[in-house]
Order: C-alpha cells, then structure tokens, then sequence
C-alpha cells in the first residue's frame, strides 16, 4: 500500500507541468495526513465553498474558479465587441483614468503573458489537489458508496471543467496532436515526469470519462445537500453538451457529437423555460445571483472594479467626466445586430442621451455603465460575474446541434423560441440559420467571461484588425481565423522546465 497522502501534496501545483525543481522547493504548511471522510469532508469543502459562494477564494486556484477576473478582461480584449480603436482616445487614455497606458498596451495588443499564465497555473493548481483528493480516496475505509459518488462525483466533474478549459484556451484547434498535458494521478511515480501533449482525442477521452461516470454516479445517488457544489445532473449534462459541441469542429470530431450535444442539452433544460429572464433587470439579478430560481452557478470576483479597466469605472454613474475609464465606445457591427425591442438594449446600452452624443440606445454606441456589474441598479461594483451552465447557453447549443443533424425546421424553432425570451423578433427562413445562432451567441453572450473569444476560435469566420497607437508607435494587427492567438501562450517557466512540451508558435513578448 502506498504511504498515506499528506496535505503537503495538495499545496503544489500539478507537478508535471510546473516543474520537479518547483515542487521540491515548496515547504509544507503542515503534516496533515487524509486518513477519514472527516478529513475529506474539511479539504473538499474548503475548496468548494469559493465554487458555489459568491466573493470567497477557494482553497485552490484563483478567485472564481470558472473564469478569474483577469481572464475576463483578457478575452474581451482579445474579442470584437468593444470599438477599440475609438476607445484608447475616447475612453481609456485619458487623464481621469488613473490606469497605465502600458496595461491598455498589454490587453490590445494580445500581450497578456502573465494572466496566461495565472491561468495555466489557476486550473493545474486545481486538477492537482483533486488528483490528490481522487486518489486517497482509495485508501479511506469509512466512505460509504453514496459517499464515495458524492464526493468523487464531485472531484471528476470539477477536474474536467478545468482540463476542458486548458484544452478551449492552450489547444491550437486546427492541429490534432496539439492538446494539452495531463496527468491523472500522484505520488513518486509523477516525480521528473515531463509530460507532452496530448491529442485532441486522447483529452476529450479524459474529460468524457470523468464526466460519464459522474453522470453515472449520479443517476444512482443524489447530491449531498449543503456540500455538493458541480455535482448536479443539469450541470453534468451542459458540461457535456459544451465539450460535444466545441468536440464537434475540433480534430477529434466525431459523427456522434452533434447527437450528443443535442441530447445533453435537452437534458440540461429540462423544466427551465418559468427560470429563464425575459426582463433586462431579471437579466442582472439572475446574472448576479439574486434570482434563487435561476438555475446556474454563479461565481463573482471580490475586487470592486475588478473588470472596470475595460468596461469602464464603477463610479462613472456619478458624474459624467469625473471617474475614467467611462462611455466606452461599442463595435459598430455588433450594435447593428440588435432590434429595436430587444430587451438587452437596456443592458448593454447607455440610454441617457446627454452621455452618447443626443442619440440612446444602440445608435449611441456607448456601453451601459451598469453592464456588466453585479446587479446593483447604478453598476457601481464591476467585480465581474461567472455564471456556469446558463440555460440561455444550452438553448443555442440545441439549435445548432439540430441543424447539424439535418434538422433545420427544429433548429429554427428552438432559436425561434430562445429569441422570444428576449423580445428580439424571429428568424423567418433556414437559409442563413448557422450565422443566425453565432449572432445570437453574440448578442447574449456580450460581457460574459470568455464566450466570444471561444465563438471566434471555433467558427474560425471573421478577422479582426486593430490600429492602434502607444507610446508613439503605431501597431496595425490583424488576426485572421484560425490564427495563433487563439490558442494562448504555454508559459515560458514551462517549456523551460520540460523539454518534451511543445510551444503554441508565434507568440512574442511586446517590448514598449
């Protein structure tokens, strides 16, 4: 029998990908051994009280472990909604703006190495201490079978949402053998490991597995009330339904992945038509978890201003001029795709004509300084919210996943139906169905954490360019589809560190 695991194990990151030397380094906090449920019970829960409650870090990996703060800045950087151009003069390099001209300079010109790495580092911290939990969970003797699903339920699905996420932002979605490296398992037998990467497919593989016997495990017993956080069978099942359909287009596509996405997400909106908001205000209040019936699982961050540097000062609403950055300027493209009844206008777009040039609505252009916020009436926080598993995602899955089957008049009815949650009138043919829910994906999922970039990444349909000027020096970039920022940079302790993983090419760092 293998020695008993210490508490020590679960300090460090990954081992494998983070560095033997690294590893060895790292001193203990405390010698406590994991040899009950009792001790399960007091680690698994300290780490998932900062999933399923609002502002509280978890034991694990950073703030919000969905999407931390500054992620949530970066793929909006990275992304197309902001008018960019206009913004750097407009809005951001201004003199009531107390942030650098150096920070803007990182985030728009696809020079963010260091939140790369925070979040590489954020979910290897988190697939090493369950590693940890998973594996001692062998050797306690007091665990009963409804236990043992409950808690290693909870470990496998929250292992694969992090390893599903290392594969959406590090994996170069059009090169098969350019997964990701993972490691399963602790002990001795990690020590001077350097893992490669793995395929495509042997990750999904990994995640499926994980996923599959969690919902295995809890078709037969429930979740634990007041501990369980991911384990949740409409959880399990939009998880699911997420990677089949970003599987779909990948190297590792398979002919069942539509079919699985469309069942999965059928799953996951069972009985959730009366929970979704068809109001701009049940919008923010279910956003920002004030809605008890709205069925996600909602993360926020615990810096006020946490997201402010792109999405404009939570103080902006008190006077116009004074707090920066403040009108945040809005994609031309990206406004014209909303009617007039749409009740995200009122969201996303500043209303109060004497702030967007006489004219209100998406004409202005201006971002709502209230979006997004965590829900209070004037958007004076801007921590930056996470919701996990919105049905509202689920629902444009199942629409895509039906065309794809062949089914275009089901597929038209399902987008049809999800637009009448939002006044936002209905699609009259199938011709142009595929850029209709891509439209739609973007009209919904404006603000929230990295879902356009993912949605540029995988359509692989438009290409940004940004003319920018810093510190004198004019940068004209341009990013086509399928481009090499959109698969993140492996930080460079990494590749240092282990010879046998293979770079994402083309990323340099920016010198001002």
């Amino acid at each position: 029998m293998r020695n008993k695991l210490l508490f020590a194990i679960f300090l460090f990151p990954l081992l494998a990908v983070t560095g033997c030397k690294k590893y060895l380094d790292l001193p203990p906090k405390n010698q406590r051994t994991v040899v009950s449920m009792a001790d399960m019970k007091a680690l698994l829960g300290a780490y998932l009280r900062g999933v399923a409650e609002l502002r509280v870090k978890p034991l694990y990996g950073q703030m919000m472990p969905g999407c931390p703060a500054n992620a949530i800045l970066m793929f909006e950087a990275y992304s197309d909604n902001i008018d960019f151009e206009r913004a750097i003069t407009e809005s951001y390099l201004k003199p009531n703006n107390s942030r650098t001209e150096a920070s803007y300079a990182d985030l728009l010109l696809w020079n963010q190495h260091a939140t790369s790495t925070l979040i590489w580092t954020h979910h290897y911290d988190i697939i090493g201490f369950l590693n940890s939990l998973i594996d001692q969970m062998d050797e306690i003797q007091d665990a009963t079978p409804q236990q043992r699903d409950q808690y290693i339920g909870e470990m496998k699905i929250n292992r694969a949402y992090s390893i599903f996420k290392l594969l959406e932002y590090y994996g170069v979605y059009d090169k098969a053998e350019l997964g990701i490296p993972v490691y399963l398992h602790t002990g001795q037998g990690v020590l001077g490991i350097k893992l490669p990467r793995l395929s495509h497919a042997e990750v999904y593989k990994i995640i499926l597995d994980d996923l599959t016997e969690a919902l295995t495990m809890i078709n037969r017993t429930a979740p634990l009330q007041g501990f369980n956080a991911m384990y949740n069978k409409r959880y399990i099942n939009h998880i699911l339904a997420q990677v089949y359909w970003f599987k779909a287009e990948s190297p590792a596509k398979e002919d069942s992945d539509y079919e699985n996405a469309r069942i999965h997400s059928l799953a996951a909106l069972e009985s959730v038509d009366a929970s979704i908001p068809t109001t701009a205000t049940g919008r923010m209040n279910a956003y920002a978890a004030k809605d008890p019936n709205y069925p996600a699982l909602c993360q926020e961050n615990n810096v006020q201003g946490g997201i402010s540097a792109i999405y404009g000062s939570e103080f902006q609403y008190l006077s116009p001029g004074t707090y920066g950055p403040d009108n945040i300027p809005l994609a031309a493209d990206f406004c014209e795709l909303f009617v007039p009844t749409d009740i995200r206008i009122a969201n996303y777009f500043n209303t109060d004509p004497t702030r967007s040039g006489g004219l209100v609505g998406p004409e202005g252009r201006i971002l709502n300084w209230g979006w997004p916020t965590d829900g209070n009436v004037n958007g004076q926080v801007k921590r930056g919210n996470v919701c996990l598993f919105k049905p509202e995602e689920a629902y444009l899955i199942l629409a895509e996943a039906l065309l794809k089957l062949n089914q275009p008049q089901e597929a038209l009815n399902t987008l049809n139906k999800f637009k009448g949650f939002r006044d936002a009138g209905t699609v009259s043919g199938t011709a142009n169905l595929l850029n209709e829910i891509i439209d739609e994906r973007r009209r919904e999922f404006f603000g929230d954490s990295d879902k356009r970039w993912i949605d540029l990444k995988r359509y692989a349909n438009k290409t940004i360019t940004r003319n920018i000027t810093f510190f004198g020096k004019a940068y004209n970039i341009t990013v086509p589809p399928n481009d090499f920022r959109y698969a993140l940079p492996i930080p460079l302790n990494e590749l240092q560190q282990n010879n046998n993983l293979v770079p994402n090419a083309g990323w340099q760092i920016l010198e001002y």
